[in-house]
């Protein structure tokens, strides 16, 4: 199995994640390697620098049938139970854009926002939020669309064949 799932943690959120995948993996190597058996989840932090936070990730690479490991089963289960953790508990609606480009936004829903992440984004005017350092996407808490009215036809004809079937 090959996955990835990408956020933005600040600090107190990545202690909070790392307390909850203590309890479910063998082991942590050089402070981003779980361990689970003879597979490994890669976790990379989001980094903060002023007032930019760059894009973290969990990622599993568990191979296939053929490549002998044993551990793949535990270590792919594992994997979703740190995924279903973030997802639970993190925000997920995203916009994005590219730099300089702000007034060409669009939604995102596959990137997780921690909560004290957010809590720093909604606060701090000057927040920015970045795939990395050398990238030109940058993300942003997309704005609550308001309703639009009912979406229902206001053509006669079309509600008299309606009615008829």
């Amino acid at each position: 199995m090959k996955a990835e799932l990408q956020f933005f943690m600040l600090k107190d959120d990545e202690r909070e994640f790392l307390a909850f995948a203590e309890q479910h993996i063998d082991n942590i190597e050089n402070q981003n390697h779980f361990v689970i058996g003879d597979c490994e989840v890669i976790f990379t932090p989001s980094v903060l620098t002023g007032d930019t936070l760059f894009m973290g990730s969990i990622v599993i690479n568990s191979g296939g049938i053929d490549d002998g490991l044993k551990d793949q089963t535990r270590a792919n289960n594992t994997y979703r139970q740190l995924r279903n953790w973030i997802k639970k508990r993190y925000y997920n609606r995203m916009s994005t854009w590219t730099e300089g480009e702000e007034d060409k936004s669009s939604r995102t829903r596959n990137i997780w926002l921690g909560t004290h992440a957010k809590k720093w984004a909604e606060e701090n005017k000057n927040a920015k939020m970045k795939r990395s350092e050398t990238s030109s996407i940058c993300f942003g808490i997309a704005p609550e669309l308001k309703a639009i009215g009912k979406i229902e036809p206001s053509d006669k004809k079309f509600r008299l064949k309606r009615s008829t079937l």
